[in-house]
């Protein structure tokens, strides 16, 4: 089997911890792993070698940097850069293209959490057995509880293999029906994973959503995929995979699951899967950091300030570097309209942490003002920026840590610690590690009336 892995969502409803260019799949929100982390290695049987993963441009280079840290096998040719963000439907066709027509792959969402991987890996080969046979599999988990937020698969009588023949795909139901789906037996929440033969995924496609199909025949016959633009790929429909074919096809077979799954789509299902303390709090926050008076039933997340908490009960405390979130736990839910405010007033926390990863390494905001921002910039070993300018900026660069090379124009400077150098609005720059084990630091001092990201002009390497 190969395994194709989507990363290409933002998880507003887990901000301020996840945001737009770090998103929740990329946090280590379980254990000492990312939820990408921990999906890959849950399954891959090489190493890394049969995982494939999309995602955008923006988080390419956090996918690449994550997996190779876990698994060996895993390389360039498995990561898959959308052009641009169209829905799942679009982003499995696109991935087809990485796959031979026999091949049986396995669609799983990178953000899940699964407690019992042995029971789950085992569905797994059945669902590939039975895939094999040109039916598209899909895995129910058994409901413990009434959920309305999740989708429903109704089985059929009709058995097939260790699964049944789906009768329908349902809505996310209200309370009245979710009770009714629970007590009937025959109902099991949609996890969206989903094993197929690629032929079989591709021939529904252009059954069901011939549109979808066309514009992936046309795009598959591009000499180099990775030069297919983001004008072309927005041809796609934006649809879900659900309604674009599993709803519509008549080879579904759902198989009955029970192993420990949660798509932690909120913080209250976060908070259900972490471990608790004797008053029921859920803490991830340093002890030294954390007062307790009286307080049940919490959830706390903390980074390096000091939170106290006193006769609070069923409270959710989110502290990040630059956010906090404070909200009825059971309202969990509603953070995503936090961040939709958010977005509608412009303000970048919605979208952007106070550290920022580039493929080069990454940067932290220190300070910020109207006319002038500073920031941290830490360069992996042989790590570069882009040859680039600014129009509206210029920029005072001071080595903290390390040994930098700086390209101003076509001089070329070196500098070593508390060595500074001054680039002005409109020259051409680049600062390079040269260093081959060591990180290089540097303070970065921006002064303009403009200093959003898209004042760089990017140029071509000609130095």
């Amino acid at each position: 089997m190969k395994f194709l892995i989507l990363a290409g969502g933002s998880g507003t409803r887990l901000w301020p911890l996840s945001r737009k260019y770090f998103a929740k799949q990329f946090l280590n929100l379980t254990d000492d792993h990312s939820l990408l982390q921990n999906t890959a290695t849950r399954v891959s049987r090489e190493n890394g070698g049969d995982i494939y993963v999309i995602t955008g441009s923006d988080s390419k280079f956090i996918v690449y940097d994550q997996l190779t840290e876990v698994l060996s096998g895993y390389g360039d040719k498995n990561l898959i850069v959308e052009p641009a963000a169209r829905n799942t439907a679009p982003a499995i066709a696109y991935g087809m293209m990485y796959f031979d027509p026999a091949d049986i792959v396995v669609v799983l969402s990178s953000d899940h959490h699964i407690k019992n991987s042995v029971e789950f890996n085992r569905i797994l080969d059945e669902a590939g057995d039975i895939a094999a046979s040109g039916r598209i599999v899909t895995l129910g988990i058994i409901p413990d509880s009434p959920k309305t937020g999740y989708g429903y698969i109704k089985r059929s009588s009709e058995e097939n293999g260790s699964g049944y023949v789906v009768d329908r795909f349902v809505e996310k139901p209200s309370p009245e029906k979710a009770k009714e789906y629970l007590e009937s037996g025959d109902y099991y929440w949609n996890a969206g994973i989903f094993v197929f033969k690629a032929s079989v995924f591709l021939s529904e496609l252009e059954r069901h959503s011939s549109d979808i199909f066309n514009i992936y025949e046309r795009l598959k016959s591009e000499s180099e995929r990775d030069k297919i633009t983001e004008d072309a790929y927005m041809g796609f429909p934006s649809i879900s995979v659900d309604y674009a074919v599993m709803e519509k096809s008549g080879l579904l077979t759902v198989i009955p699951a029970d192993i420990g799954w949660s798509d932690i789509g909120s913080f209250g299902s976060l908070y259900d899967i972490l471990p608790k303390d004797e008053r029921n709090n859920s803490l991830k926050i340093n002890k030294e950091n954390f007062i307790n008076i009286g307080s049940n039933n919490l959830f706390v997340y903390g980074g390096k300030r000091k939170i106290s908490a006193i006769g609070l009960e069923n409270i959710m405390i989110i502290d990040t570097e630059d956010s906090l979130l404070v909200c009825d736990k059971d309202q969990s839910e509603k953070v995503k309209d936090a961040v939709r405010l958010l977005q509608e007033n412009n303000a970048p926390e919605a979208d952007v942490h106070r550290t920022v990863f580039r493929p080069w390494g990454y940067y932290t905001i220190l300070e910020t003002g109207k006319t002038h921002r500073v920031n941290r910039l830490s360069i992996n070993p042989g790590k570069k920026i882009s040859f680039q300018f600014h129009k509206r900026r210029s920029e005072t660069w001071t080595v903290i840590e390390g040994m930098a090379e700086i390209i101003k124009d076509n001089e070329k400077i070196i500098l070593s610690p508390s060595q500074s150098v001054f680039i002005p609005q409109g020259m051409k720059h680049q600062i390079s590690n040269p260093h081959t084990t060591d990180e290089l630091t540097i303070i970065e001092t921006q002064i303009g009336d403009y200093l959003d990201e898209d004042d760089i002009i990017r140029m071509e390497e000609n130095h």
